[in-house]
C-alpha cells in the first residue's frame, strides 16, 4: 500500500482528536469556572530506525521508532489547559463567589481535597458551605465552613473573610482557603469543575494579587465563536486528508489494473 495513505491517515487521526477536544470545550461553554483545552502538534521527522517488516513499519498506529524511515507522521505533543480567566457574571447571590486572579477554592470530596474555580456555593441542612454536589468548602484549617446566619447578612470581603451580622456587630466566621500552584499544568480535570493535583510533590502556595468577588460567578473561558471557527477548519482538514487517501487509493487501483496491460 502507498505510504502516502499512512501519512494522510496519521494526520486525519490527529484532527479527529482535535475535534474531540473542541467538542468538549463547546459542551462546557456555559459551565462555571471551566477552562478550555488545547492541543499542540509537531512533525515526526525521519530518519527513524529501520524496521524489518516493511508493512508493519508503515502502520500509522505504531510508535515512531517502529515507523518506516521514509515516512513523516503527525504527532500530538501535548494536550494542555488554558487557564486564562473567564468573564465575571453578576448574580447578587451572597453565596456565589468569583476568584479575580490566580487561585482555587479548596473542596473536600470523598477522594480527598480537590480544587475548583466554580464558586457556585450554597448552605446544606447543617449550614455548611458546600458546592452543588454537597461537598464542603474548606477554610484555612482544612475544615468545613459553617455559616449560621440567623437572619443576618452574609458578607465576604476581597480576602475571603466570611462574616455574618446586621451591620453593627458582625461575627467573623472564618476565611476561605484559596491556593495556587507553581505549575498549573499538573492539575487534572476530574469533572464537575474540579481539579486533582497529580504531582504529589507539588506544594500549595498562598494566593497573591487575588480577590474574592461576592455575588459573582466566573464564566468559562471558552469562546463559542472561536471554537466553532476552529471546528470548521478542523473538519475541512479532515476532509482533505480523506480525499487524499481516496485519490491515492484510486491511483493504486488504476496502476494495478491498467499499467502493463497487453493489447
Amino acid at each position: 500500500m502507498h505510504e502516502g495513505i499512512y501519512i494522510a491517515a496519521s494526520a486525519g487521526i490527529k484532527q479527529g482528536k482535535k475535534m474531540e477536544v473542541i467538542a468538549n470545550n463547546l459542551a462546557n461553554v456555559n459551565s462555571t469556572g471551566f477552562k478550555r483545552d488545547r492541543l499542540t502538534f509537531k512533525e515526526l521527522l525521519p530518519p527513524f530506525p529501520p524496521d524489518s517488516g516493511l508493512e508493519a513499519g508503515k502502520n500509522v498506529l505504531l510508535t515512531p521508532d517502529k515507523s518506516n524511515a521514509n515516512v513523516s507522521y503527525v504527532a500530538v505533543t501535548e494536550q494542555y489547559t488554558d487557564y486564562s480567566p473567564g468573564v465575571f457574571q453578576e448574580t447578587n447571590s451572597p453565596l456565589n463567589m468569583g476568584i479575580d486572579g490566580p487561585g482555587y477554592f479548596s473542596v473536600l470530596t470523598k477522594e480527598g481535597i480537590r480544587f475548583t474555580r466554580n464558586g457556585n456555593f450554597r448552605l446544606d441542612t447543617a449550614n455548611q458551605l458546600v458546592n452543588q454536589k454537597g461537598e464542603p468548602v474548606l477554610n484555612q484549617e482544612n475544615q468545613p465552613i459553617v455559616i449560621d446566619a440567623q437572619g443576618g447578612k452574609i458578607g465576604i470581603d476581597p480576602s475571603g473573610n466570611i462574616s455574618v451580622g446586621k451591620g453593627l456587630a458582625n461575627i467573623n466566621i472564618g476565611n476561605l482557603k484559596l491556593v495556587n500552584f507553581e505549575n498549573q499544568q499538573t492539575l487534572e480535570k476530574i469533572g464537575d469543575g474540579l481539579f486533582y493535583q497529580s504531582d504529589l510533590k507539588a506544594e500549595e502556595k498562598p494566593v497573591t494579587r487575588t480577590t474574592v468577588r461576592q455575588g459573582y460567578l466566573e464564566n468559562s473561558n471558552v469562546s463559542s465563536v472561536e471554537e466553532m471557527t476552529d471546528m470548521l477548519a478542523t473538519l475541512r482538514l479532515f476532509e482533505t486528508y480523506q480525499k487524499m487517501i481516496q485519490s491515492i487509493d484510486s491511483m493504486d487501483e488504476q496502476s494495478a489494473n491498467n499499467i502493463g496491460r497487453v493489447g
